[in-house]
């Protein structure tokens, strides 16, 4: 019998939090019952009632567990620092807003017992909007193709990974890189399992897309700062090019313009040039940066001693394979 830790990062889902945590009870309790399980909540300091619901949902049951945040690090760290925290065999990291099928996590276990380590759950082709789809799209091509960075198109955080891979992602050497980040740096092979979204599921307003955009861009290593950097260095070059010939043009042609313009290219492109030199020095600093948590932490629910010392036993067992 194994134990799956399920991973949920929260933040403001008063209207979807408790019945997906009772969808995901009865799942476990019914058609996997044949794993025990814990459901780990990590909250984003919501300024609604999902807080309130998550601490009414741990005196319930102890299979319950939450870590509240004091302030909003985003899905992706939050997941992180619960990884940290699981006791389980594998774990699996969902949304609570009905995005993610709670009905494709038997598939998901299913092939983690077939051996796969990673597992990615993938949205059918067709679904979603089709403008962000074709910005992903472009995106990840260009970056590619300019940084040789590879990138994750299905990626979408409702994953399944093995204890082999949670020990890496929250290791010391990778706790600053983005999950997808490491699967890509290590060259790690993964599944994906397509399925279709939940018609359930609420849509995003574009705040919300943009801050999971930001947030994603901004916790990949190196690939978007260099992208950024790269456009930076060469639009740099190209104004001191052509700040150069118009000076030139300049004494020529003294009446024709304004000095102001070779100058002001000379002086964008030195500017530009800067920049991209600054980006590459924050992204070493990024790399070199070594965090003493995920998160801080305001308070925690129905963690336990015993959870971190058998989370130790389970990470000697895996050092012993």
């Amino acid at each position: 019998m194994s134990k799956i830790s399920v991973i949920i990062p929260t933040h403001n889902n008063q209207e979807t939090v408790l019945s997906f945590a009772k969808e995901l009870i009865d799942l476990f309790e019914t058609s996997i019952s044949r794993h025990t399980y814990e459901i780990i909540f990590v909250d984003n300091n919501s300024t609604d009632q999902t807080k309130l619901y998550l601490t009414k949902l741990c005196e319930i049951t102890q299979k319950v567990k939450c870590l509240f945040t004091v302030a909003d690090y985003g899905s992706e760290l939050a997941a992180k620092s619960g990884m940290a925290m699981s006791t389980g065999d594998c774990v699996i990291t969902m949304l609570p807003d009905h995005s993610h099928p709670i009905s494709a996590i038997p598939k998901m276990i299913e092939l983690w017992e077939d051996g796969s380590k990673i597992i990615i759950g993938a949205c059918s082709q067709g679904s979603g909007n089709p403008i962000f789809n074709a910005l992903r799209n472009v995106y990840c091509n260009l970056l590619y193709s300019i940084t040789g960075t590879k990138t994750m198109k299905q990626f979408n955080g409702f994953c399944l990974y093995d204890l082999s891979f949670v020990k890496t992602i929250t290791s010391k050497a990778y706790k600053n890189m983005s999950i997808r980040s490491v699967i890509n740096t290590l060259n790690l092979s993964y599944m994906v399992l397509p399925y279709n979204p939940s018609k359930s599921s609420p849509s995003k307003s574009f705040s919300e897309r943009f801050d999971k955009l930001m947030c994603s861009m901004t916790t990949y290593p190196k690939g978007t700062i260099r992208l950024v950097s790269l456009f930076g260095l060469s639009g740099g070059l190209i104004s001191l090019l052509v700040g150069i010939v118009t000076l030139i043009m300049k004494f020529f042609m003294w009446n024709s313009f304004s000095v102001g313009i070779p100058l002001i290219c000379l002086f964008g492109g030195v500017m530009m040039i800067f920049a991209s030199i600054i980006a590459e020095y924050i992204s070493s600093l990024c790399q070199k940066t070594e965090a003493a948590t995920f998160v801080k932490e305001e308070d925690r629910i129905n963690f336990s001693q015993p959870d971190k010392n058998n989370r130790s036993d389970r990470n000697d067992k895996q050092r012993s394979k």
